[in-house]
């Protein structure tokens, strides 16, 4: 059993912006001259709250594919291939595609907490397809219950997230207090984010915006001192094709 990693909220690197409207702790940076965080198919993680409403202007993506999760709150969603301003609600969910390129904006109203997860689809395809979009609401969703606890997917089986990352399931599950352990698979990474509540997941401590990362491991033991929400990210350890973050550092 390896723990890759287990960061800290303050461990993470923390950004404000638009003069303090925005805050974002972020478990996976963009990469930058110290190097990147990036693992598996995973490239940027950002969890964000809005402290006041703001906008990030009509920006650029191509290659990625890009997962917003709106937890509490509200957004507007305006790109070049919709030409539409949408919204988003809590418990919302959006997949983009960027393909060859699209641009978009988002305004992120005050109090809105959400989550903005960048994939890597394998490049060498998706620079050769067309943007997409494509929105889930709540009621796209549905909770498995079983003792203590209740689990929504989002990606993968039993997800209605349609994803072109490969090997990737992504869940959130609610817990009540208590003991509890699962099978997980060997191949792949485990990236959990605590959201809420307290956790000791394998005997690491876990508090709120807490993030830890697990692989070459069979099972997770988790003692839940505290009603908990664990938002928990799959990925494949060995990534079968050339990926961006890897393309990224030859061409610095």
């Amino acid at each position: 059993m390896s723990m890759v990693k287990h960061l800290k909220k303050e461990e993470q690197q923390i950004e404000l912006l638009f003069d303090g409207a925005f805050t974002e702790n972020k478990p996976i940076p963009f990469p930058n001259k110290n190097g990147t965080q990036a693992y598996s198919n995973l490239f940027y993680w950002a969890h964000l709250v809005a402290h006041e409403t703001s906008e990030f202007p009509l920006h650029p993506h191509e290659g990625f594919e890009i997962i917003t999760f709106i937890f509490k709150g509200s957004l507007e969603h305006y790109d070049t291939a919709s030409k539409v301003y949408t919204p988003l609600n809590a418990g919302d969910v959006q997949a983009i595609q960027a393909g060859s390129g699209v641009s978009h904006s988002e305004r992120i109203i005050k109090g809105t907490e959400m989550f903005q997860i960048w994939f890597d689809p394998d490049f060498s395809k998706t620079m050769k397809q067309d943007a997409t979009y494509k929105d889930y609401t709540l009621e796209d969703f549905h909770k498995k219950e079983d003792t203590g606890l209740e689990v929504l997917t989002y990606v993968g089986k039993d997800g209605n997230v349609e994803s072109v990352t490969e090997g990737l399931e992504i869940k959130k599950t609610s817990y009540k207090r208590g003991e509890f352990t699962e099978e997980i698979d060997l191949e792949f990474t485990y990236s959990f984010y605590l959201l809420n509540g307290k956790v000791v997941l394998n005997g690491d401590t876990l508090l709120k915006d807490d993030f830890y990362v697990l692989k070459d491991a069979n099972r997770v033991a988790l003692s839940v001192k505290e009603d908990a929400e664990l938002f928990v990210v799959r990925t494949p350890t060995d990534v079968k094709y050339a990926r961006f973050i890897e393309r990224y550092k030859k061409g610095k």
